[in-house]
């Protein structure tokens, strides 16, 4: 069992070398309350895995924008909205985000798995699912719902 809201911070200071190459602002809006009990390192790599994706794809050179992580409780699920301002993804790639292998920045090094990667814990170890909305210069939403395993129900306050 973890805290959705503290182990989070703490993703983000783990990849803050990434983030601080940029002038991308990562804000995190979670009540403290929301204890999960799942997988932290398997969640760990979701949030790395979207927020160097981010940064990679959607800001191109510019690097500058913000990431916003809005995480909330819906009865037995943590549900994580995950949105970015970058020049989002287009209608003829937006169905094959989660296929292996497929990449807009290969000529970059770009090798089409970190969002395959997403995929495949959310549905398979984390027990959830994940979708994702996007227009052109409009950034990228994704929802992506996880089990809490448990049935805590606890009073919630933002903080």
């Amino acid at each position: 069992i973890f805290n959705i809201k503290e182990y989070t911070a703490g993703v983000l200071l783990s990849i803050d070398n990434i983030i601080n190459k940029t002038n991308i602002i990562v804000n995190v809006n979670c009540p403290i309350c929301i204890n999960i009990n799942s997988y932290p390192g398997a969640y760990s790599q979701v949030i790395t895995n979207l927020v160097i994706n981010s940064i990679r794809h959607a800001y191109d050179d510019i690097k500058t924008g913000v990431i916003t992580i809005d995480i909330t409780k819906e009865n037995n699920f943590v549900k994580i909205i995950y949105k970015d301002d970058g020049k989002g993804i287009s209608d003829n790639d937006l169905p094959k985000i989660f296929d292996p292998f497929f990449t807009t920045n290969r000529e970059s090094g770009g090798t089409g798995l970190g969002l395959n990667i997403v995929y495949n814990i959310i549905t398979n170890t984390l027990n959830g699912n994940i979708k994702c909305r996007s227009e052109i210069d409009e950034g990228v939403t994704f929802e992506i719902l996880i089990s809490s395993m448990n049935n805590t129900n606890l009073e919630c306050f933002d903080d």
